[in-house]
């Protein structure tokens, strides 16, 4: 199956990774520090020391953001090389290519960042209550097994997560990688166009029921 690079006809930065996985076999997880808090980062979580980073700036995330993003997954994508899930191997295409294409646009794009709170309050699902055979849906790496003791966590749409792996795409979109559904949003269009949508609502309701009232 093609990669991300090969379809755009772009340098693959992680071509000697790739190699190396030919000969030894699948990696572990690879290195994800340089995506994860520094230090003064870090914040109480549910009682306990947990991520929750900020990388993106005053007016928003930047283009630096997303090609960090783009590089987290790429990473997953190499790892699973030659031999993986290759349904998993396209959804993390399509991830990159939406990071990418939303990297290269100027000004507003796509969806806004989640709300800090709604990031903060993320809820920690216990492996109890986690199915032996469920894998988090970025890294793929079985919920149960995963060596790196990252916290499990759910969106409201009830996919679940590493929570290292869904923050730093929560930063930058509210919304979930597999269904699109939508989270909290701090962006002021964000919610005014919610809270429009609502109104809409309420009224094309309201008229129905006066339509009912007098036919």
């Amino acid at each position: 199956m093609a990669s991300y690079f090969d379809d755009h006809s772009l340098e693959d930065p992680y071509k000697a990774q790739r190699a190396n996985n030919n000969n030894q076999g699948r990696s572990l997880n690879p290195d994800l520090s340089h995506f994860m808090p520094r230090e003064d980062d870090v914040d109480d979580y549910n009682g306990r020391h947990s991520a929750s980073r900020s990388t993106t700036g005053a007016s928003g995330p930047g283009a630096t953001d997303f090609h960090r993003l783009a590089e987290m997954l790429g990473a997953f994508r190499v790892r699973e090389e030659p031999l993986g899930d290759e349904v998993h191997q396209e959804f993390l295409d399509n991830l990159i290519t939406q990071l990418m294409d939303e990297a290269g646009a100027s000004g507003k794009h796509g969806p806004p960042p989640a709300s800090k709170s709604f990031i903060r309050d993320l809820p920690f699902v216990p492996q109890t209550d986690v199915k032996r055979d469920e894998a988090c849906i970025i890294c793929n790496e079985n919920l149960h097994e995963n060596e790196s003791n990252a916290e499990i966590t759910k969106l409201p749409c009830k996919h679940l997560f590493d929570r290292e792996c869904i923050v730093p795409w929560l930063e930058l979109h509210n919304n979930c990688p597999a269904c699109r559904a939508e989270v909290p949003s701090d962006d002021p269009d964000w919610i005014k166009k919610k809270r429009d949508a609502e109104l809409a609502k309420y009224a094309a309701e309201a008229e129905i029921d006066q339509d009912w009232m007098y036919s």
